[in-house]
């Protein structure tokens, strides 16, 4: 065609070429195949035959259309916070928690989420070799494992079953468990259901999603200083409706939880100040604020200045209800020295249930994971982008290329 317009005498003019902006050396994302986003509301898995839960890896930077984005089996869930999944600090080896387990294509419907099979594993998969990841073994944990993080060789793990709320799970280079501490929770109709380091290693935050509730933790050593058990450190700190997933700041100064409320109300962030140097005094919340509806995930800067969160809205209601919204969201907030969270702005995008937030090294762009889209056919998810811009006026722009994955996609982390 080109050589025609040529010959005619117009020189054709080509577009640059689009590219994805992302200062990483890659991405890995979740695809749960078990479940449309839609399960949550009508209970039809909408399963498509044939499918498997993956793993699919996105080297970066990508330059070319063909370029190959690898992906292997690995079952996963949804159903957790996005803490499903963590990553070693060298990048080389992730860890994959099995919430549920894989349903036979013959299973068509459930009555809620809780039917599906419960899983008690976690999969270690090599993510070393760009766009190739490689699944290299299994390891049980409690049963229906709920999130996990990782502090230097040793893995946090909380789950519903009696005496094995918290593990510990101290790993090898190659991320084989060499040993495990179980902790209870000893608190009867609660579940631990979100866990994570804090920045120094020395205290650990659970989610107690029954008591609306954040739970600080330390760490009891022994002569050896290795650690044999989580002790609490304060009183449990009520937190919102229904807290979710959260997250330290680089420093450790600031938490901040998700209160997804009930689904029905905008959800909220909440900044939390732990008291980790004395046992008897209070934690507090320093600000909270306001962002679209189920915040299920968010991330923020590593400078620690912004904070993205991902709303669901009603994007996951089956496509025949009332209710239902075709729009997901980003809230855009920045965080200042004070612990002051304020909502600068929030952006609609199409996409369904939006899974996980990450920002780049840099914290100059964004990747968003997205469950499904309003489409027909060939179904997929996808990881989209977006530029962020810094300062006095904070913003985001989306942009223009997006990855298609596998549907289901949630849980995602940067190879750094």
């Amino acid at each position: 065609m080109a050589l025609g317009l040529i010959a005619l005498g117009i020189a054709p003019v080509f577009a640059q070429k689009p590219t994805v902006a992302f200062n990483a050396k890659g991405l890995i994302v979740l695809s749960d195949a078990d479940m449309a986003a839609s399960t949550y509301a009508d209970g039809k898995l909408m399963k498509e035959t044939g499918t498997r839960d993956l793993m699919t890896y996105i080297p970066l930077p990508l330059t070319d259309r063909a370029q190959e984005i690898g992906a292997t089996v690995v079952s996963n869930s949804v159903t957790n916070w996005v803490k499903g999944m963590a990553l070693s600090g060298d990048g080389r080896v992730a860890f994959v928690l099995e919430t549920r387990s894989q349903v036979p294509d013959s299973m068509k419907m459930v009555k809620s989420t809780n039917d599906l099979p419960t899983g008690a594993k976690m999969f270690i998969v090599d993510v070393s070799v760009s766009g190739k990841p490689a699944v290299k073994f299994g390891a049980p944990t409690g049963k229906l494992p709920m999130a996990i993080d990782i502090y230097q060789n040793q893995l946090l793990v909380v789950s519903s079953e009696t005496d094995k709320e918290i593990q510990l799970i101290e790993v090898d280079p190659t991320g084989r468990p060499t040993r495990v501490v179980n902790t209870a929770l000893k608190m009867p109709n609660v579940r631990a259901t979100d866990v994570t380091w804090h920045p120094e290693g020395d205290f650990i935050v659970v989610t107690l999603e029954e008591n609306k509730a954040l739970m600080l933790f330390k760490a009891r050593r022994n002569a050896q200083n290795k650690i044999v058990a989580f002790d609490p450190f304060g009183k449990p700190l009520t937190v919102g409706v229904r807290p979710s997933s959260g997250k330290f700041t680089a420093d450790g100064k600031y938490y901040i939880v998700s209160d997804i409320k009930d689904g029905n109300a905008k959800g909220e962030l909440f900044v939390v100040q732990f008291n980790t140097t004395d046992a008897a005094a209070d934690h507090k919340i320093a600000s909270q604020a306001t962002v679209g509806m189920w915040p299920e995930s968010f991330g923020i800067s590593p400078d620690g200045t912004t904070v993205v969160a991902a709303n669901a809205n009603k994007t996951y209601q089956a496509w025949d209800s009332p209710e239902l919204t075709r729009k997901s969201s980003l809230s855009l907030l920045t965080l200042g020295p004070d612990g002051k969270l304020t909502n600068a702005a929030d952006y609609e995008f199409d996409g369904i249930l939006p899974g996980d937030v990450v920002f780049d090294k840099t914290g100059d762009n964004l990747a968003v994971s997205v469950y499904e889209y309003f489409d027909f056919g060939k179904r997929s998810g996808g990881v989209e982008f977006w530029k962020v811009t810094k300062g006095a006026a904070p913003a985001l722009t989306k942009q223009d290329v997006k990855v298609n994955v596998a549907r289901g996609a949630h849980a995602l982390r940067m190879i750094p």
